[in-house]
């Protein structure tokens, strides 16, 4: 029995020193990533429990809120905020400058509404429409008065009065009046004199009147054109030719000069201060 025993106490102590030598602990070396045996996998729930608790810091951001709201808000950058555009104030229509009073007095007159005249002891018919409001001239047919040394009166407004004029040769002897259209001469404007809105006719009378230049040969021509156009007769036509056989000078009779027609044009400023022309024009009859 005690041999028993004894062997016994020998096996236990046997396995016991051959178990503390297998427990040495070796190194497995560093963990390499990618490498699925050196992963350590553990079964036990109660050693994967996470011991620290979980954090909740409440940390307030040092940057701007970029929301929606802020952005919706905040206008682009670069670009004012639409504001109400006021309306551009509507300039106040200006009335029409005021027209200068007609003139009164007796003899031709002549409104152009801008601006009026008068020349005074004139009887004159008005040819074409009365109404001168819009128009640049006038023409007048002369039927009484005298016009070389009459005066001219016209409204404030007026800065120049210019005269010009037509004459034109007439062959008058015992076979009638013959005007000789041919033969006619119109003037250069020239300025007249005035005073007070006042201006005086001149240079119209018979020794002043300018001439047309013409030899015998073109009084010749002139007085057969116009015997033919008044369709004169053939034995008529000689007639009026032979009258003027021996005339050299247009103001040799039985040729005489005289005056077919007169204009004149008045220039001056509105109430605005445009400039303005008008004309007038009186025809003689022969």
């Amino acid at each position: 029995m005690d041999k028993r025993f004894t062997y016994s106490v020998l096996i236990t102590l046997g396995v016991f020193l051959f178990s503390c030598k297998n427990a040495e602990t070796h190194s497995h070396g560093p963990i390499v990533l990618g490498d699925s045996s050196t992963i350590v996998t553990e079964a036990d729930p109660q050693r994967l429990q996470d011991l620290v608790t979980d954090l909740k810091p409440n940390i307030t951001s040092s940057e701007p809120k970029d929301t929606e709201e802020t952005a919706a808000k905040t206008p682009p950058k670069g670009k004012a905020p639409d504001t109400a555009r006021k309306a551009a104030p509507v300039a106040a229509k200006q009335p029409a400058p005021a027209a200068p009073a007609a003139l009164n007095g007796n003899g031709l007159k002549a409104d152009f509404n801008i601006m009026s005249l008068l020349i005074t002891n004139i009887a004159a018919k008005l040819s074409g429409k009365p109404d001168l409001s819009h128009a640049n001239g006038a023409v007048y047919t002369w039927q009484s008065g005298t016009i070389n040394g009459n005066l001219i009166k016209v409204t404030s407004n007026v800065t120049k009065v210019s005269q010009r004029y037509q004459t034109v040769v007439v062959l008058k002897n015992e076979l009638g009046v013959l005007p000789l259209e041919s033969l006619s001469n119109t003037t250069d404007w020239e300025p007249l004199k005035g005073l007070n809105n006042i201006y005086r006719i001149a240079g119209l009378d018979d020794k002043s009147l300018e001439a047309p230049e013409a030899n015998r040969s073109d009084i010749h021509a002139a007085v057969s054109k116009a015997a033919k156009r008044h369709r004169f007769s053939r034995r008529k036509v000689q007639d009026w030719e032979a009258s003027v056989r021996n005339v050299k000078s247009v103001n040799q009779k039985p040729l005489f000069v005289t005056l077919r027609s007169v204009m004149w044009k008045i220039d001056g400023k509105d109430a605005a201060g445009k400039v303005f022309s008008k004309q007038i024009r009186i025809d003689i009859p022969l």
